[in-house]
């Protein structure tokens, strides 16, 4: 039977998928570069290898931090402290992520929907963290009131 826990580990091994396929992707963006370069020139490759390498730490660092998430959620571990710190670092994340895609966005038009994704993403984190940080003064408040 399905239930929260193995949705969870589920969650989890996506999250590890998509942490292997990143750094595969990593390995491989050099060929697919050069394949880039011969179809739209030189200069387009380079800007979307930089903007993708920009990316790629805060991707991981993302990716990192759901994973504790999860292992939190796992634990039963749902209203804390950490919980909120890992949203917040999420949420800063698809904000750099925004960024640099803004940027890139200048050289490639396409880049500005995924920095428009990242960006509502990030905003919806803070908010998610922000009911987090509510939820765990509730807990707090009910806890000394037992």
């Amino acid at each position: 039977m399905w239930n929260a826990r193995k949705s969870i580990q589920l969650s989890l091994a996506l999250v590890d998928l998509c942490a292997l396929i990143a750094l595969v992707c990593a390995l491989a963006m050099p060929t697919v570069a050069a394949r880039h370069a011969e179809v739209f020139g030189r200069a387009e490759a380079t800007r979307l290898t930089i903007a993708f390498y920009c990316c790629l730490p805060f991707a991981l660092l993302a990716l990192g931090a759901l994973h504790r998430l999860l292992r939190n959620l796992l634990k039963e571990l749902l209203f804390i402290a950490q919980n909120v710190t890992l949203l917040r670092a999420l949420s800063w994340c698809c904000f750099a992520v925004a960024l640099v895609t803004l940027v890139a966005g200048c050289f490639y038009q396409p880049f500005l929907l995924i920095c428009a994704a990242a960006a509502f993403m990030g905003l919806i984190l803070r908010v998610v963290k922000n009911v987090f940080c509510s939820a765990i003064e509730l807990k707090a408040e009910n806890d000394m009131t037992i």
